[in-house]
Formats: C-alpha cells, structure tokens, sequence
C-alpha cells in the first residue's frame, strides 16, 4: 500500500509538473503572440513552401493587405514584378543553403505601391510544412533610399540641367580613354561654349538663362549619339566625350550636327531666343596624353573659333598650345606684376576743343612696361585681365593714380582740370563699387567735379534696373558719367535718356572713314543729333586728320581726341604739353 502510495504521489508530481511547463509554454507563446502582434516592424511567419502562415498587424500595415488575404501567398509574389527574377533565385538558394538571407528587396504592395524594405530572412528549423519554417524580417528604407539617391545624383549631376557635372564627367570621360586604349580607336572632346549667353542672361533675368540652359542641354542630348557624354562644364560652356571614334570625319560630323541643333530659336515665356554656339575639337591619342591637357587644348580651340566669328568649330592645332603657353606666361607675368604695380604706368591723351584747340580734359590710360617683354599692348593685356578678374584691382590702381597725379598738376597750375577713367565692364558689376570710388577720392582729395567715369553703352545696356541704380549712386558723389564707344550698341535714345549722362564719345570706327564714307558720316550726324536733343557734350575720338576734325566741327561736336591733336602722354610730357593749352597741330 505504501508503494501505491509512492508511485501516486510521483505521477501527481510529475503531472504538476508537466501542467506547470505547460502553462509555462502556454504563457511564453502568449508573451511571443504578443511581441509578435505588437512589434512595429513588419515579420512574416512562412512555411517550407514558401506560403505565408502569419503576419503581424506592421506588415498589414506596409503591404495593405489583410491577413486573411494573404493567408498561403507566397512570399515571393510580395516582390516587384520587374526585380522578382533577379531578387528570388539568389534570395532561395541562400535559404536552402544556409538557412538565412540579408539584403535589399524591392516589394509591391495591394494597391500597386513599390517600396524598398532591408529584410532579413532565418531558418526555424521546423519541417513541420503547416508550421512556420522561415521568419522574414522587413523595415521599409524606402524613404532613406530616395534621400541617398537625391544626395548621389545631386553629386554627380549638375543641378540646372540635370546633366553629368565635373565629378560624373570626368569618370566617364577616363573610362572612354580607357575603352579607345582597348579597342586602338580614338576619343574625341568637343569643348562648347555658347555664343552671347551673358547677354541673355543678363538682360533677360536668370530665370530664363537657367530654362535656356535646360533646353540647350536637350538639344545636345538629343543630337549627339547615346555613346556620348554631354556635360555641362561650368556656366554656359558644356563638354561632349565621343568614344571609340575612327576618324576625323565623325567628329566633324558630330560638331556639324550641334552646331546645326541650335539652329532653331528657343521658345522661352512667351520669348523667341537665339543663341549660337563656338566648339573646339581635340582628340586622343594624339592632342594630350591627360584629362587636363585635352580639357586645356579643347578650350583653345574653342576660343580660336569664337575669335573666327563664332558659330563654327575649330579642331585644335599645335600652334594653339603655343598661343595658349603664351598667354599663360603673360598671365604669370600680369599677377606677379598687380602685386606692385611696379611695371605700371598711367598715361593721359589730351582732350580738346575743336574750336580753338584748348586742352579741356584728358583721358586717362593705363600701360605696362615688363622687364623682359619690354612694353606690353594693352590690346594683349587688357582683356586677360578682364578674364581673370586682375581688372578690377588694376582698375582701381588707375583711378588712384590718375587722380592723384592730375590733383598734383591742378595744384601747381592753380586749374581745376577734369581726367576721365575707364570702368570696365568687371568694376561696374562690382557690388561695391560707389564706396571704392568714394575711398579714392577720400585718399587723394581729388574733386569729384574733375572726374569722369566712362561706360560702354553695350556694358549699361546689359541690366538696365541695375545700371541705373549704380549710375545714380555715382551721380549723386558729384562725379561726371560719359558713355564710351557710342554707336557700336544699342544707340537708342529711349535708353539713353533714363541715364544720368554728361559726354558722350563718338567711336572711332565711325570717325575712321567719315570723310570717305556716307555710312558713316550719316551715323556720326545720327549721333550728333541725339546728343543735342539730349543735352550732352561730345567727344569724337580717333581724330587723326584735319578733314576727320572739321568735319566733326562742321557738324556741330564740340570736343576730341586723337593723334591729329597728340598721342597719349607720360604725366612729364602731358605736364609740358598742359602748360601751352592753346596747342595747334602744324596742319593749323
């Protein structure tokens, strides 16, 4: 009876016990249901076949699928049509093989939503097939990957025009190299730029500079074949790598054609616009053994086909690498030389009366003298310097110089004389500009009323609202504003009368041949009625013969300057030539 007793006692523990772990597995997968209900990360419970068994409320929630509806759905019908044959068999092999996979999945949800979710799928090893077997795990990254991608693509391509920038092009431009070495073919690089852009976008706003850019970029696109690379270079220049090229004659052709596409004029806003383009052709192997030569001797040739009158293409030569390595040198020799001002000199070509051959003014002009090179044209210098932004700085040492040494001669001579200065086109886009001319009369106390600031018409006509405001701001210091050139721009007295304006100078390409020329004689006439009706002085320059100075007399301009009255002058000479004041030529 004891034993009986014995053994009961045992089997009622060990039903205790076998009830207590049940109760305890009861409540573990409770705890489990409830994690697995309650996580916010999608999880599907799927079987040996594939079939989705369970999922929790975040995968209802991500794919927009009831449970019930995807009860027995195969997993791999969740992935995106177009990835699913790429994804799947290497996501399967994994599983069979290893029991567990890590990746990216493209997946589509009920109502047609593709979205990138991180996934990681583990084996339960479970064989039962109406249980589950695989446990996918998801957090949708979608949003995440569309941010990399933006901050990629921003990277690599230009933010205007949406073609590949400097980063992109240069890859694919290495690669071409790289596939021409291969294949013994050649690569060709067309180096574009646009011809009046700055214009447009100047006078038109940006707005409509960025949309023209954006449809210029399709143009190229469209034209150049799909091997191509377009590139938007920097501002309005673009670039076009044309690999695996086998001769001259497809790069021409490939020029032809994009010199061709821009043909048609840009509807813009309601704005029909024409543009052109200029292009420079270099080709490897054989016009640079780098990116940086072949980028360099590109934009030379380039540069020879605007100076040809733009619209065409030049392929590039070797004496372009020469004319370039000069201009490179010069530009050396110019910083070295802005450093001091050392090499500079200022000199002054009288302006005068054309009645009585009074000196009335001068203007002043800048000229360099390098140690080596001897004296420098300014027609060399001049506009390298616009290109490099060593204008403004030279600009100002000028201006400096001119009134400091004018101030010197007005004090000695005891009379107030009047000096005009150039401003170029880089000093009057100079956003602070009126404190720059404010600080150099401050410094050499020079009389506002003696200075003359001289503007081309074409740089005032550029933006107009803007010039304006700048032309006022000097007004009002007391300065004199002449416009420069007339008659090479817009010539249009609408224009010209909102201007503050003192003199105007009539441009010696029309007093060159007014003797010889109607055109031109009517012109100069044109401009000399303007001007009264205006209220300006004028100044004809160029005046290199008495027939060019009566002339001018004749038809009612009252001052001038040329050689026919003296060349310009280093301060030593203008101070001898200023002291006779009533100096006659000898043809007087």
């Amino acid at each position: 009876m004891t034993q009986e007793i014995d053994s009961l006692k045992r089997e009622i523990t060990a039903l205790k016990s076998k009830l207590v772990a049940q109760r305890r597995e009861v409540a573990r997968y409770r705890m489990l249901s409830s994690v697995f209900q309650s996580a916010t990360q999608p999880i599907a419970l799927v079987n040996t076949n594939f079939q989705i068994i369970s999922v929790n409320p975040a995968f209802c929630k991500l794919t927009e699928y009831d449970e019930s509806e995807i009860q027995f759905f195969p997993i791999n019908a969740m992935i995106a049509h177009h990835k699913r044959g790429e994804l799947w068999p290497r996501v399967q092999t994994s599983l069979e093989q290893e029991g567990h996979w890590e990746g990216l999945l493209w997946n589509e949800g009920k109502t047609g939503t593709v979205y990138r979710v991180d996934t990681h799928i583990h084996s339960l090893d479970n064989d039962d097939p109406d249980m589950a077997n695989y446990v996918f795990f998801f957090r949708d990254v979608t949003q995440e990957k569309e941010t990399e991608e933006k901050l990629a693509h921003r990277s690599n391509y230009d933010l205007i025009t949406d073609l590949p920038n400097w980063n992109l092009f240069l890859n694919h431009f290495i690669n071409a190299l790289y596939t021409s070495g291969q294949k013994g073919s050649q690569t060709a690089l067309l180096f574009i730029g646009l011809d009046g852009f700055k214009i447009i976008n100047d006078t038109m706003g940006h707005t409509i500079g960025d949309k023209l850019l954006q449809e210029v970029a399709i143009r190229f696109s469209n034209t150049l074949s799909k091997e191509t690379t377009v590139a938007r270079f920097s501002g309005d220049q673009f670039t076009a790598v044309i690999p695996d090229i086998k001769n001259d004659e497809q790069t021409r052709l490939a020029a032809e054609a994009t010199l061709a596409s821009l043909h048609r004029p840009f509807d813009i806003e309601n704005e029909e616009i024409h543009i052109s383009c200029s292009i420079g052709i270099c080709s490897w192997p054989g016009d640079g053994d780098d990116v940086e030569t072949l980028l360099r001797n590109a934009d030379s040739a380039m540069n020879k086909a605007k100076e040809s009158g733009r619209n065409t293409y030049h392929f590039f030569t070797p004496d372009l690498d020469a004319k370039a390595q000069a201009k490179r040198t010069l530009e050396i020799d110019l910083r070295k030389a802005v450093q001091t001002f050392d090499e500079f000199h200022v000199v002054y070509q009288p302006i005068v009366d054309l009645k009585t051959g009074h000196m009335k003014s001068a203007e002043a002009l800048v000229r360099w003298h390098n140690a080596e090179r001897g004296l420098v044209s300014p027609d060399q210098f001049i506009p390298l310097a616009e290109q490099n932004h060593l204008i403004v700085p030279i600009g100002e040492w000028v201006l400096e110089q001119a009134c400091r040494e004018i101030k010197g001669w007005s004090d000695q001579s005891h009379s107030p004389f009047r000096v005009s200065v150039n401003l170029s086109s880089r000093q009057f886009r100079e956003a602070n500009l009126p404190d720059i001319i404010k600080g150099v009369l401050k410094r050499t106390g020079f009389n506002p009323n003696q200075l003359s600031l001289e503007i081309t018409e074409t740089l005032m006509m550029e933006n107009i609202e803007d010039a304006l405001v700048i032309l006022h701001e000097l007004k009002a210091m007391g300065v004199r504003l002449s416009i420069d050139d007339f008659g090479t721009g817009y010539s249009s007295l609408n224009y010209l009368k909102r201007f503050p304006l003192d003199t105007l100078k009539i441009d010696r390409m029309f007093v060159r041949d007014v003797t010889s020329n109607p055109e031109d004689a009517a012109m100069v006439s044109a401009i000399l009625t303007m001007a009264q009706s205006l209220g300006l002085e004028v100044v004809g320059e160029g005046i290199e013969t008495k027939e060019h100075n009566d002339f001018l007399l004749g038809k009612g301009c009252q001052l001038g300057q040329g050689y026919y009255y003296s060349r310009p002058l280093k301060i030593e000479e203008f101070n001898l030539f200023a002291e006779k004041r009533a100096f006659r030529t000898k043809a007087k």
